[in-house]
């Protein structure tokens, strides 16, 4: 079949828009940028010996699951403009592989210090948190129903987690 030249060029730029077009629709969409930062400070000395002394691997599992947990169960909360930073400095995965002498509930703990923001930059809240047998009772019953509690590395922490993010996020957005 015989192309004319003038016609040639037409049809490539047609199929490429084709193309670009069918690449488009099938993209997934942007995510929005996450207004929760999650930074783990000082990881080589956390209570948590398999996070200080264990390969890479496991201890970025664990600093990713619970950087993306916080991260999920936070932006949720926290109202448009506001941004929230958590510095974490110290873990214990319920005694599974601690330090120190475990106590007798093998309860997890999360040391860490947290701060949020306004648009304008102000400080709204701020706080430091030694969650160990940390429930609120009033929402924990909520937490454990609604909490995905698959087999994820982090599972039994998951509940505590939501229970301090509802407990000291949640009235933000009502200001």
């Amino acid at each position: 079949m015989k192309v004319l030249p003038s016609t040639r060029g037409t049809v490539a730029s047609a199929l490429l828009l084709c193309c670009l077009a069918t690449s488009a629709l099938s993209a997934e969409p942007p995510k929005p940028a996450t207004r929760t930062e999650v930074i783990f400070d000082g990881p080589d000395n956390y209570t948590d010996w398999k996070l200080s002394d264990s390969a890479d691997w496991y201890r970025e599992a664990v600093f990713t699951a619970v950087r993306s947990y916080l991260v999920k169960e936070t932006d949720q909360l926290l109202p448009n403009g506001y941004s929230l930073k958590i510095t974490v400095t110290d873990i214990d995965l319920g005694h599974r592989a601690s330090r120190k002498i475990p106590s007798a509930s093998g309860a997890p703990a999360f040391n860490f210090t947290y701060v949020v923001t306004n648009a304008s930059g102000a400080m709204v809240r701020q706080g430091t948190e030694n969650l160990r047998f940390y429930t609120d009772f009033g929402n924990y019953r909520h937490s454990i129903e609604t909490t995905d509690l698959t087999t994820d590395i982090i599972r039994e922490e998951k509940p505590m987690l939501k229970s301090w993010a509802f407990e000291r996020l949640a009235d933000l957005k009502q200001h």
